[in-house]
């Protein structure tokens, strides 16, 4: 089972880093069974703590705390090293973008990319290579 980010093709990608995800059981479940919404989601590093935000998981509905928040903040898990690759690539003015959720094995994994934005004209020539290409 894999989850795309749709927001994200519009991304020139450096780098791509794998990275778990701290979740509760519901959150985990409600992935299994729902799935994810990426509409502005983003990740930041804060207190050295990457994290993304803006990332809606579905609420399960047979978790027992049915007050949870779907947007809430949550914890990615990288080593040290991809943390200070990751808060250099930030000072440089990158962006931090997840890209998409997976499992692998029996964890979710997130891939987050580090880019920049497209501009209008690479879009369009993107297009038009893709197009030439068929």
């Amino acid at each position: 089972m894999r989850y795309f980010n749709k927001d994200s093709r519009d991304y020139n990608f450096l780098e791509k880093f794998e990275a778990g995800m701290a979740l509760s059981g519901a959150d985990a479940k409600a992935l299994r069974v729902a799935g994810v919404q990426f509409n502005g989601a983003k990740v930041e590093i804060i207190n050295g703590v990457p994290t993304v935000f803006n990332l809606t998981i579905t609420p399960y509905k047979f978790a027992q705390n049915k007050e949870s928040d779907k947007t809430t903040e949550r914890k990615l898990l990288l080593t040290k090293k991809e943390i200070a690759k990751l808060q250099s690539l930030r000072h440089q003015k990158y962006m931090l973008i997840p890209v998409a959720i997976f499992t692998k094995g029996r964890w979710f994994k997130m891939e987050v990319g580090v880019g920049r934005k497209m501009k209008k004209y690479e879009k369009r020539e993107k297009i038009r290579a893709r197009e030439n290409m068929e």
